[in-house]
């Protein structure tokens, strides 16, 4: 029989013909899953400019690549683990925060494993621990979500800042250094390193292993055809999610509130908000700029804080372009006034004050606030100003 040849399904294995099966299906879901987010992009419920149009059918593109890259390809083998950045400045997903390096691993919570590294020059190190996302089919409930908040700092760092830390769901016999427990549920280790500048500061090194380790992988029908089931359900949920969170913010336009992170993570209800970090405060809201109009955000401090910053992102719930334009300010990077609060304008043109936070020329968006380790945060005070008056 010629390469080129038929074969016959009947005379497949099962699990190849599963593997033909759902490389079909997967392949089916991204045509559906593209036509489903280009219908969003040509909705009324989002800007229709010429430039949110435009950044609409970016966002398809770069959605349906992060698939393919996290499931196929990173975030898929806890037994031959890998910390990888999973979103920098064209990888973004549903409020991604400038200010963050974002690392990921994928875990079995039978297994042990070691974890290593030099700790960067980030405020905050973040280790969250959660049950693998979309593990509920996109819908929340008990179990799922972040199941254990740590962060770097509590652990023993030497005088070159290295760090050892062994995770694993019982203490080895004999090892007496730093340990995580790792609880029923666990499949990934996600990390926000959260930075003053992080232009400048040098991020953390990391790396991961099994304790007890595995021959190398091979490639099985079996594992492919769930990693591509995997991959289409990611599309698909995002997207719809993304959507969803730019519509329900549309009864608090100009308007910043939320709740922290451990209530996110108690309630369950929301799998994406329940593997929030618990260590963080998130508020959030859309705003609407009218003709020379600015959006003036004023952030008031509690008396223990490691981080806040403020991010806009697009209707697709992506930062904006924070490699030509400034789109984000934090603690550090923020003019501070005199009576030591800081005082943001949101504008689509310069107004010639200082903590410009700058739109792009476009006059609708999200914000969101983050609080690392800010016991006491509330939401900022928000005030609608023409741009001639500030």
């Amino acid at each position: 029989m010629a390469a080129h040849d038929r074969v016959d399904v009947a005379e497949l294995e099962p699990s190849v013909a599963r593997l033909d099966a759902a490389f079909a299906a997967w392949a089916g879901a991204q045509i559906d899953a593209v036509a489903a987010m280009v219908e969003a992009v040509r909705s009324g419920a989002v800007p229709s400019t010429e430039v949110d149009r435009a950044v609409g059918y970016r966002w398809i593109t770069r959605l349906t690549s992060l698939a393919q890259e996290w499931f196929i390809e990173k975030a898929v083998d806890p037994l031959h683990p890998q910390m990888f950045r999973c979103q920098d400045e064209t990888r973004k997903l549903m409020v991604d925060n400038p200010d963050v390096t974002y690392w990921f691993a994928a875990l079995d919570d039978s297994r042990a494993y070691r974890l290593t590294g030099r700790r960067g020059e980030a405020v905050y190190i973040g280790l969250t621990f959660g049950s693998p996302i979309f593990a509920g089919g996109g819908s929340g409930g008990q179990g799922l979500g972040t199941l254990t908040q740590r962060h770097l700092d509590e652990f023993t760092l030497d005088g070159e800042g290295r760090f050892e830390i062994v995770i694993a769901p019982d203490r080895p016999v004999g090892w007496e250094g730093d340990f995580i427990a790792l609880v029923p549920g666990v499949g990934q280790l996600a990390v926000r390193e959260t930075h003053a500048d992080a232009r400048t500061e040098r991020w953390t090194e990391w790396s991961i292993e099994l304790l007890d380790p595995e021959p190398p992988p091979v490639l099985e029908a079996e594992w492919l055809a769930a990693k591509l089931e995997l991959a289409s359900l990611f599309v698909t949920f995002v997207a719809a999610t993304c959507r969803n969170m730019w519509v329900e913010a549309g009864d608090r336009l100009n308007v910043i509130g939320g709740k922290s992170g451990a209530e996110h993570v108690a309630d369950r209800s929301d799998e994406v908000k329940s593997h929030s970090s618990a260590d963080m405060e998130y508020h959030g809201g859309r705003f609407a700029l009218g003709d020379d109009e600015a959006l003036v955000v004023t952030v008031t401090a509690p008396e223990e804080f490691v981080y806040w910053g403020l991010t806009i992102v697009n209707p697709w719930m992506e930062s904006h372009d924070y490699l030509h334009r400034q789109v984000n300010l934090n603690f550090a990077t923020a003019e501070r006034s005199a009576d030591g609060t800081w005082r943001l304008v949101i504008a689509a043109r310069a107004p010639g004050v200082p903590n410009w936070i700058d739109t792009g020329g476009r006059r609708e968006g999200y914000v969101l606030i983050r609080w690392c380790l800010a016991p006491g945060a509330r939401p900022p005070e928000c005030e609608l100003v023409p741009l001639g008056e500030i």
